[in-house]
């Protein structure tokens, strides 16, 4: 059976081909009425807009693929939603990728993306170590890219971005006012923002009390928080806190200690970042910073949109800040 066209459409109701595309198209030149007429006689006849023609023609196709670390993660799972409801509104379509926190599928998730011939990626990156020659060739492509989250150390193009180093400054802050001096941090892999800037605050708020520096870089799992807690257990070198990347890995560590037959808070105090909706409701609590998703996502995508639609270019970092959420592991 023939696909049903703009051309059945106007056979149908006796009206020219161009009316019917501007009516479908919610033209002001033409009527309600006859919008709303056109409209009905294309739902009844099966019509299904042909967008692969109209970006042809247009030179856009209106679509933003996003690039996510996880999509099985409440905060992940959360931005995404927020960025299909927001593209929506502007009449674009969203094309979600997954890297599994791995670089090299991120790669092939931007070669897709540029071979769909989307208009712009927003990149949660898990750090490309060849990075700057990927950039560089998404930038030739003329497709507009813009990181959310967590950004490259060194990038030459925009990040939207929680204040991460205030929060993390803040959050140790809060233990060592609870007499925790033997706090070590549970960071992420080197080369992205929050790896730097987590560990730059709670590296300031040690010194400030000129207490020694403890950091283990982990690659931001569940199963590396745990794992690395009991193996400082069984060396009897436990340290009285943790501040983890994410709330993932500080879940992990909740769980080795509690296997360890530790006290949380009273024996170890265990905080992350991320807040995720299981954070809430482990025995004890996940003290964690929160990041106001909401607004971040909905800036991301205004400010992805104006630079398709504006032809623009976007440089250094829009910074949201975070809010610290005290629970009972802390």
């Amino acid at each position: 059976m023939a696909r049903v066209s703009q051309k059945d459409i106007a056979i149908a109701l006796n009206l020219s081909r161009v009316t019917v595309t501007k009516a479908l198209k919610d033209h002001p030149d033409i009527s309600d009425s006859t919008k709303k007429q056109i409209k009905e006689k294309a739902k009844e006849l099966g019509y299904i807009p042909d967008l692969i023609g109209r970006s042809l023609s247009s030179g856009r196709t209106k679509t933003i693929g996003v690039i996510l670390p996880k999509i099985a993660h409440s905060f992940f799972a959360y931005a995404v939603e927020r960025f299909y409801e927001y593209a929506h509104e502007r009449d674009y379509n969203i094309i979600p990728m997954v890297s599994f926190e791995d670089s090299e599928k991120e790669k092939k998730n931007i070669d897709t993306l540029l071979s769909m011939r989307v208009d712009g990626i927003i990149i949660d990156t898990v750090g490309i170590k060849d990075r700057k020659t990927y950039y560089n060739l998404i930038n030739k492509s003329g497709t507009k890219i813009l990181f959310f989250d967590r950004a490259p150390i060194e990038h030459p193009v925009g990040a939207v971005v929680a204040d991460d180093m205030e929060s993390s400054y803040q959050l140790t802050k809060l233990l060592l006012q609870k007499k925790y001096v033997k706090i070590c941090h549970f960071g992420g892999p080197s080369g992205i923002s929050i790896t730097e800037e987590r560990r730059k605050g709670y590296e300031r708020a040690i010194q400030e009390v000129g207490i020694s520096a403890w950091v283990i870089l982990t690659d931001m799992t569940k199963d590396d928080g745990y794992t690395i807690l009991r193996k400082l257990g069984h060396s009897a070198n436990l340290p009285d806190a943790v501040i983890a990347i994410n709330d993932s890995v500080a879940q992990g560590a909740h769980k080795a200690a509690l296997e360890m037959g530790l006290e949380i808070p009273s024996d170890i105090a265990i905080a992350g970042f991320g807040d995720l909706t299981t954070s809430r409701i482990m025995k004890p609590s996940l003290t964690t910073v929160r990041m106001p998703l909401k607004e971040m996502t909905k800036y991301t995508i205004d400010l992805i949109i104006d630079m398709i639609e504006n032809e623009t270019t976007v440089k250094g970092n829009t910074i949201f800040k975070g809010e610290l959420i005290e629970r009972e592991s802390t």
